[in-house]
């Protein structure tokens, strides 16, 4: 049998913008999407005992790596560090990280993507603390699922593999909590994209269709997390980049379970689908706090008027990335990220069963950014 693989869009992190995740247009005419062949989960798939599954699929690390156990900073803990630890400094294309802390490898109710580099856990205290505390608050209320997180940045930023952004410690990838068609908790080890149903699947060999696990979309765990993290004072969120369908399933959880409005509003303000769709993670990205920007750290647009209002109460302005990225000396070249049109990476594949073929054919009518007439997207 071929080696389990992953057909995934994934979309770029971050490009500044008043809406969308990356200020570049798509490379090819066809690359509001992009395959990847995710050979690295090819151990077993996640269930409901996440932690198991990262244990499995958890790669080797020695005692010079940033990752490793030993490393000082692996010990620190989120919620406990002080704020003034780290330093985001530029912006999320074009900045770098001072101090940044690790992502807990696995931490109650979350854990590492098993199949990404323990190297790019890293963020500011501010970003690391609230997914933590989300996460944390989603298990006490509705325990036995498990957030997957993805790629925050690299321990000093910089530079990060498969990313036009997370150079600042600001921005995480994190999966949807998924349930299996039976109701049971569902945690991926892997993105798996959703229809706007809220339907997906989790491919194993796409060539074969008897190892194929039907999810769907478990909305009041990722809604409870997503309010969670909104509600943090600790953390300011500027963006949620996620596909149009999921967003308007999320909002629909909110109301049913009438969550406050001020956080329905303030969800209904950072969400945007960005160029690349998005449809099988969430990319969070959060303001830079006020001790960052008098050390150098910019924000991307937009500015709400909530958060202008908010620095001002602090006697600080925010500070702007230039339409370039950040054109500070500090900051290093702008990051080139090696992508393949959809096209392209269908092609390498290799043979694909035809219910894979048919989702893919599908998704082309949301993989392409709509224009949803709302303030702060475009």
């Amino acid at each position: 049998m071929r080696r389990t693989v992953l057909v995934a869009v994934l979309g770029l992190s971050c490009r500044p913008g008043a809406s969308t995740e990356d200020g570049a247009p798509p490379p090819a005419a066809d690359a509001g999407a992009t395959l990847e062949r995710e050979a690295r989960n090819a151990g077993p798939r996640a269930n409901a005992s996440g932690s198991a599954a990262a244990s499995a699929n958890e790669p080797e690390r020695g005692p010079g790596d940033p990752a490793s156990p030993t490393s000082p900073s692996a010990e620190l803990d989120p919620l406990t560090v002080p704020a003034s630890r780290s330093t985001s400094i530029g912006s999320c294309t074009a900045g770098r990280l001072e101090g940044g802390i690790p992502l807990p490898l696995a931490a109650a109710g979350l854990l590492l993507h098993p199949g990404k580099d323990p190297g790019s856990r890293f963020g500011t205290v501010e970003l690391v603390g609230g997914l933590v505390r989300a996460a944390g608050a989603v298990e006490r209320a509705s325990p036995g699922a498990a957030l997957t997180v993805s790629d925050l940045s690299r321990e000093a930023g910089g530079e990060i593999s498969r990313h036009s952004s997370h150079r600042s410690g600001r921005d995480v990838d994190v999966l949807f909590y998924l349930r299996r068609e039976g109701g049971d908790p569902f945690v991926p080890a892997k993105m798996i994209p959703l229809d706007p149903e809220g339907r997906g699947t989790d491919y194993g060999d796409l060539a074969d269709p008897a190892d194929d696990v039907p999810v769907v979309l478990d909305a009041a765990r990722t809604w409870s997390f997503v309010a969670a993290l909104l509600a943090d004072e600790a953390v300011a969120v500027q963006r949620i980049f996620v596909v149009e369908h999921v967003r308007s399933r999320l909002l629909e959880e909110a109301r049913r379970v009438e969550a406050p409005a001020a956080v329905i509003e303030r969800f209904s303000e950072v969400t945007c689908q960005p160029g690349f769709p998005h449809d099988d993670h969430m990319h969070i990205r959060v303001f830079c706090s006020a001790e960052d920007i008098a050390a150098g750290c910019t924000d991307g647009a937009p500015i709400y008027p909530w958060r202008t209002q908010a620095l001002a109460t602090a006697g600080i302005e925010p500070v702007l990335a230039g339409s370039d990225d950040d054109e500070s000396p500090r900051a290093g070249p702008k990051p080139k990220p090696d992508i393949k049109s959809m096209a392209q990476a269908r092609a390498e594949a290799g043979p694909m069963h035809e219910d894979v073929v048919a989702f893919l054919d599908r998704r082309k009518a949301w993989a392409k950014r709509p224009h949803p007439g709302r303030r702060w997207c475009r």
